[in-house]
């Protein structure tokens, strides 16, 4: 076989390409493996059995929000329902302006549940803290229990027995940090498609396809439900190292993992509900503030990556269609043939990740894998939009603070790099 031969060089690069995009395909499908549907097992979990309403707290469930006047009631009232374990409620309302502190307060003025609830009203920054973990910092300050549960004001927990089971399951397990991906439902097809690829970025930043086997390396966090042990929390800092960075609950999950705590992840589609981003372009707007941190603001990076998306993703099938185009003379229309082989096993590949994603988040599988190449192109998209915004602009603007990227950078937790210390 002559490799110099432009034919042959075509097909040879496409199988090539197509390789390196199959490798890392079968790496996320073997992190979703690992990634159990809570609708699947957690039934099978009894929880703990009735508590008085006097019992200490085996979880401290910690709530930040900020301007979450639209959904903050329903999620409080979906915590406060939650039976099975003592736990108890710490609403930190993060400097809100659209009405959060007031029905916060009404809520709690009224309830009388078994379930404590505490209101605290974050007034001011302090300089060198971002916003959302400086709130996680003085929730976990007023918890008391065992366990530490860190969710966010747009999340709603389907389950009354939600907590109650994941304690259980991590008690009988021995896990120090379990976290859940939520439901994200209802999704069009094309938010479906940018979902598909951004959880093959997250799963493999993650290295969840290693998650069992408990090496210290990748891990992950969740906002909508980041459970720990107070123990582990302790140890690896708290959120005071993690103060200055945007992907604090990321973050905290790979530096649980790292200093050897026990994680799992889960997919939490029926059981913990937060609407993602209505409509492509607010995804791409809502990943602005930490896309770009989740690639430690490294413009290099985000080239590279940017390249092998659309080179594994789009190159075989210019092979295929540039081997088509130029096969001609005996043997030659076999070599075009073997040039859309490729082709193939992706179409398979993707066909089957969306047969997976339709499956937890409904919809039209076909529409979510005919539209996964937008998919990748959008979801980069949106990262070149977080880096570009966040260099123009010289910092990041979140919550109606502006943080400059030098102080972004100096504050950024990255393997190989030891965090901030604590103040």
């Amino acid at each position: 076989m002559n490799l110099f031969d432009p034919l042959i060089a075509t097909v040879v690069i496409g199988w090539v390409l197509a390789g390196v995009w199959l490798a890392g395909a079968l790496l996320t499908f073997a992190g979703v493996k690992r990634l159990r549907p809570l609708i699947d097992f957690l039934d099978a979990v009894p929880p703990a059995g009735g508590v008085a309403s006097h019992a200490a707290p085996v979880v401290s469930v910690i709530v930040t929000a900020r301007d979450e006047a639209a959904g903050i009631e329903r999620t409080i009232r979906s915590l406060l329902a939650q039976r099975g374990c003592a736990i108890e409620v710490i609403l930190v309302d993060d400097r809100s302006t659209d009405g959060t502190s007031e029905i916060a307060d009404q809520i709690a003025a009224a309830h009388h549940g078994p379930v404590p609830l505490t209101v605290v009203h974050n007034r001011s920054l302090p300089s060198g803290w971002l916003g959302k973990c400086h709130a996680c910092h003085l929730g976990a300050q007023r918890a008391g229990a065992a366990w530490l549960l860190f969710t966010d004001g747009d999340v709603t927990f389907l389950r009354p027995d939600l907590v109650a089971r994941m304690v259980a399951h991590a008690e009988r397990e021995s896990l120090d940090h379990v976290a859940i991906f939520p439901d994200n439902r209802p999704m069009s097809a094309l938010q479906g498609a940018m979902l598909t690829v951004f959880g093959q970025m997250l799963l493999t930043a993650a290295r969840a396809w290693e998650m069992n086997r408990d090496r210290p390396t990748g891990g992950a966090g969740v906002g909508a439900f980041n459970m720990m042990r107070r123990t582990a929390y302790d140890r690896v800092g708290g959120h005071a190292p993690l103060r200055m960075d945007p992907g604090d609950d990321v973050k905290l999950g790979m530096l649980l993992k790292a200093a050897g705590f026990r994680q799992r992840l889960f997919d939490g589609a029926g059981w913990v509900h937060c609407a993602w981003h209505s409509g492509a372009l607010n995804i791409i707007r809502g990943l602005e503030k930490n896309f770009f941190a989740g690639l430690d603001y490294s413009i290099a990076r985000l080239a590279a990556i940017s390249a092998a998306a659309l080179l594994t993703v789009g190159g075989p099938l210019a092979c295929a269609l540039a081997a088509s185009l130029t096969a001609g003379g005996a043997g030659r229309p076999f070599l075009a043939l073997c040039a859309w082989m490729p082709v193939l096993l992706q179409a398979a590949t993707v066909f089957a990740a969306s047969v997976t994603q339709a499956r937890r988040h409904g919809g039209d599988w076909l529409w979510v894998a005919l539209l996964y190449p937008l998919g990748v192109v959008l979801v980069l998209a949106a990262a070149w939009n977080s880096a570009l915004r966040t260099l123009a602009r010289g910092g990041v603007r979140w919550r109606d603070t502006f943080y400059p990227l030098a102080d972004l950078r100096r504050g950024l937790v990255r393997p190989g790099r030891p965090p901030l210390e604590t103040p």
